[in-house]
């Protein structure tokens, strides 16, 4: 361990006060994220019948680019100024963007409000609700970050089935209000419970006079992509993601072009995101306990498995029941991916390092999920079966880069020993 144990409390009311509040963050955060692919089948076959797939495919990745993305600015926002003003900016802008998504009727609109509005928003509330835990946490750190994940999961898990009941009642705007007004409250409370501890564990000066932006873009530096481990957990992440974001937009319309109704599309997600609580914590426990780069080389194997031996198999990837088994069997393995990575970053750097590693990380995640998502819907035709067989065979692939880049990350970071690293 790089970072001394005797500043992390690593338990207490306070640190378990600034846990709950990153749980109900992320729950606010992560929900239209992991509910992406409900809204992308609505919208493509309600709102944008006539509009291609991998138009609108764009919607959903400028949103995660941006998402993501700006946790290249997020990162060293936060460790300059903490995370009170970040929460509360990103807090506006998401619930600012969404609103005005739910007026939406063309490309364009969407693509101002939803992906680039509520996009920034998410990358300026994903950051500081991330980073925060770094601060308390150093031995249970992976624990705790799986932990606030499992915030995400749930809200994917409650969401599709809420969209499910309100789209036939209210329609697509108010049921996109509703899900805002939800996020909004969630993110207040967590942003009310939070507390960051940046004067102490800050790289950047805090008393320094010079603007903020020049401190933003002076600590933005790509030369971290020199140490290889790093540059693995990255690439891991990136393949990882790949498989991740294209799954979760393109698994409902998949369903519903092999005939199953949209309510069954529905409930992959909710299968889906319900498998990925206990994915983000079994795997966050085993990784606080016998090593974080020995869960990511784990999950991401089952995660490819998921794929190889469940989905991309036939006849069982086309039927309803394969694929709620591969929905959750792949929601457990990728549960985890996302939250691990940090973690381990967090092993790579120190703490006062941690938020430019992280962001450096998303910012590069942020381009395959701008180039993902309409390559996926390039691939597919809602009319035609066979393009989706294909979508399936470019994600198993990008599921082996991810598996591979782990190993190899595993491998540089302490060889072939077996040991608890």
């Amino acid at each position: 361990l790089l970072d001394d144990p005797d500043r992390f409390p690593d338990g207490g009311f306070e640190a378990y006060r600034v846990l709950l509040g990153s749980f109900l963050g992320l729950t606010g955060v992560l929900a239209f994220v992991n509910s992406a692919g409900a809204i992308e089948n609505y919208i493509s076959k309600n709102i944008l019948p006539d509009t291609p797939v991998s138009t609108i495919g764009w919607i959903f990745s400028i949103y995660n680019f941006c998402g993501f993305g700006m946790t290249l600015i997020s990162g060293p926002v936060f460790d300059k100024i903490g995370c009170r003003i970040p929460l509360v900016f990103g807090t506006v802008l998401m619930t600012v963007g969404f609103m005005c998504a739910s007026l939406a009727t063309e490309v364009y609109q969407f693509v101002l409000a939803y992906g680039i509005c509520a996009g920034i928003g998410t990358a300026f509330t994903f950051g500081p609700f991330v980073g925060v835990l770094t601060h308390y946490f150093l031995k249970k750190r992976a624990l705790a970050i799986g932990s606030a994940y499992i915030g995400g999961a749930i809200g994917g898990a409650c969401f599709p089935v809420m969209f499910r009941s309100l789209l036939p009642m209210f329609g697509f705007g108010w049921s996109i209000r509703i899900g805002a007004f939800i996020c909004l409250a969630l993110l207040t409370v967590g942003t009310a419970l939070v507390k960051d501890r940046h004067k102490e564990f800050s790289s950047i000066d805090p008393n320094s006079n010079e603007s903020v932006v020049k401190e933003i873009f002076r600590s933005i530096d790509f030369s971290i992509f020199k140490n290889r481990v790093y540059t693995c957990l990255v690439l891991a992440l990136l393949g990882n993601g790949f498989a991740f974001l294209i799954t979760m937009t393109y698994l409902p319309s998949y369903a519903t072009t092999f005939g199953y109704s949209q309510s069954d599309s529905y409930l992959l997600l909710v299968v889906f995101n319900s498998f990925s609580i206990p994915g983000r914590i079994i795997p966050s426990y085993f990784a606080d306990h016998y090593g974080r780069f020995n869960a990511i080389c784990c999950i991401s194997s089952i995660s490819t498995l998921a794929f190889c031996l469940i989905w991309l198999n036939r006849p069982a990837g086309h039927t309803l029941t394969g694929l709620f088994v591969f929905a959750g069997c792949f929601g457990f393995s990728s549960g985890s991916i996302l939250s691990l990575t940090p973690a381990s970053i967090g092993q790579v750097f120190k703490v006062e390092e941690i938020g430019k590693g992280i962001g450096t990380a998303f910012f590069v995640l942020s381009f395959g999920d701008l180039i993902g998502i309409p390559i996926g819907g390039a691939i597919t035709n809602p009319k035609t079966r066979d393009s989706f067989d294909y979508l399936v065979l470019f994600v198993t692939l990008c599921s082996v880069g991810g598996t591979v880049g782990s190993f190899g990350a595993r491998y540089l970071y302490a060889g072939v020993k077996m040991a608890r690293v």
